[in-house]
């Protein structure tokens, strides 16, 4: 053969094998949030975690090991909204779980709905008013919709109502979530009028129930739990409210009291999580067609846990320990419902959290608890002391200071004035280390990590006039347990890991945001970024 024409030929099948290579989709895109979770989980408990859950990801998949929120306030709705939409507060509009609402003068939460009705209990029941109305970007779930003219699905499914609706997107086919009173999965009109069959045969097994009938004992033996303090501390809340945090905890007997929030404060809420999401994976055939779709699973035990015994517990670690089995069980379902290399996946949380401060207190580390009370009604009596009109405040939410502009220019004062006025008063009070007015939000100093993660949180049509940032170490929290929010790496730095399809194995060490992970998705799924999404995708993950 002609040494040209073979040249040719080869260089033509070259062209096509790199068109057919960059029109590749997986069938099916699995999201995995665990709700405050810590890098050094991964880390901690490493030489007791199984070697095809946690470690399988590492093993075989690209392990971000410096991956952070670059906005405030760290919280569930913003983390999830984030991830999916691959933008921040300041652009999806998600800038905390609930908000004060400027417009209507009262705290509003991020995923209600007044106008839709509750599917799966009583419609007027306000556990299924929800939709995602209230996020102002498409999710990476609408862009897998779109991408396929919405012959493929986007489902979410969580215990918590944010965890299930924010990742799906506005064009989802379901959104799936616990009800606290009856431990069934239901959802929101917003999706659909009646639950489907399988959903209603899932309740119907009561499986929070048969979970239950178990009381929670720790998997290992106490000893070997040598990554954490003893059981009982002064620093833990206990499941039932007993005050006595201490194993075994009796599941039946705390439902019965708690309802089933207390479930979900068990790692048996993400063992029914996991079952529920098999089943979606199942019935609703994800990854069984050309059309690429979308699971996203947040598991929300791991936070209600965390806020009740902190992250130096048993309770948290044994947590974790199982918590890596039903990641194991799910790798495992899907290899074989969809089959292994044919889905992407990815894990990471929607936040991390703090140590409890009264344990680092009580070992001679810098950390205290913020008296929010007290800053209340001191900076009201600061504002109607410089002049003497009362209530120019009209908020204090998510440490931010809301103005009440409408008297401020009844009475013609000045916005500046109101600055000088709050910046004396909260730079004195304990606690406090920075203040960042709206002026300063829209020109925040380039080398000021808070300027520019309150930047990245605050949205113009949302956010305050102000906000706060405590000491490293402090928060406004009970003196049990812990909670998240800040700026600071405890609450920013996060697991990623991406898994299967088009996935290099590897680790990057270099510093990425949370906001990157909708456009590597988009890159391995042969799909268009969501519309508001980070133009930076992971490099070094994708093959």
């Amino acid at each position: 053969m002609n040494r040209s024409i073979l040249f040719l030929i080869l260089g033509s099948f070259f062209a096509f094998a790199q068109h057919a290579n960059a029109q590749a989709k997986p069938k099916l895109v699995v999201g995995i949030i665990v709700d405050q979770m810590r890098t050094d989980y991964i880390y901690r408990y490493w030489d007791h975690y199984s070697e095809n859950g946690f470690k399988r990801l590492a093993r075989e998949g690209y392990f971000c090991k410096n991956a952070h929120f670059g906005y405030i306030p760290t919280y569930t709705g913003p983390g999830h909204a984030s991830v999916y939409t691959g933008t921040s507060p300041m652009v999806h509009g998600i800038i905390a779980n609930d908000w004060y609402d400027k417009n209507l003068k009262q705290e509003v939460y991020c995923a209600s709905d007044e106008s839709q009705t509750a599917v799966g209990i009583d419609k007027n029941e306000a556990a299924g008013q929800m939709s995602p109305s209230r996020m102002m970007a498409p999710s990476l779930g609408d862009a897998i919709r779109i991408s396929n003219i919405f012959k493929g699905k986007s489902i979410g499914v969580s215990l918590k109502d944010r965890g299930a609706i924010l990742p799906a997107g506005h064009s989802a086919n379901a959104a799936y979530w616990l009800d606290y009173k009856t431990g069934k999965m239901i959802s929101s009109s917003y999706y659909m009028q009646d639950l489907p069959k399988w959903v209603t045969q899932f309740n119907k097994e009561k499986n929070a129930d048969a979970l239950c009938k178990e009381p929670w004992t720790p998997m290992l033996a106490l000893e070997y739990y040598t990554q954490s303090t003893e059981d009982n501390t002064p620093y833990e809340a206990a499941l039932d409210g007993s005050g006595n945090p201490t194993f075994p905890y009796d599941m039946a007997a705390a439902v019965k009291s708690k309802g089933y929030y207390a479930f979900a404060k068990s790692p048996y809420g993400n063992t029914f999580l996991r079952k529920f999401a098999e089943q979606a994976l199942i019935n609703e055939d994800l990854g069984d067609d050309e059309f690429t779709d979308l699971l996203a699973i947040s598991f929300s035990s791991t936070d209600i846990i965390g806020h009740s015994y902190g992250p130096q517990s048993i309770e948290i670690e044994d947590t974790y320990l199982r918590l890596d089995l039903e990641i194991e069980q799910l790798l495992e379902a899907l290899d074989q419902r969809v089959g292994a290399g044919n889905y992407v996946l990815f894990l990471t949380a929607d936040h991390a959290g703090a140590q409890v401060p009264q344990y680092l207190k009580d070992h001679q580390i810098p950390a205290d608890y913020f008296e929010t009370k007290a800053f209340v009604e001191g900076l009201k009596n600061a504002f109607s002391t410089a002049f003497g009109v009362e209530n120019l405040m009209e908020s204090y939410s998510n440490q931010q200071v809301f103005y009440n502009h409408d008297l401020m220019r009844e009475k013609n004062i000045s916005r500046q004035s109101m600055d000088e006025t709050l910046i004396r008063f909260a730079m004195r009070f304990k606690g406090v280390s920075n203040v960042l007015t709206t002026e300063q939000l829209q020109h925040p100093l380039p080398q000021d990590n808070f300027s520019k993660l309150a930047q990245n949180g605050w949205n113009p049509l949302r956010s305050g006039d102000a906000a706060i940032q405590y000491l490293p170490g402090w928060m406004s929290y009970s003196h049990q347990g812990t909670t998240h929010g800040s700026s600071y790496a405890y609450d920013t730095h996060v697991p990623l890991f991406f898994f299967g399809f088009g996935v290099n194995q590897g680790v990057e060490l270099n510093e990425v945001d949370i906001t990157q992970i909708a456009p590597t998705i988009s890159i391995i799924s042969s799909i268009a970024f969501p519309d508001a999404s980070n133009h930076q995708p992971i490099v070094g993950a994708i093959k």
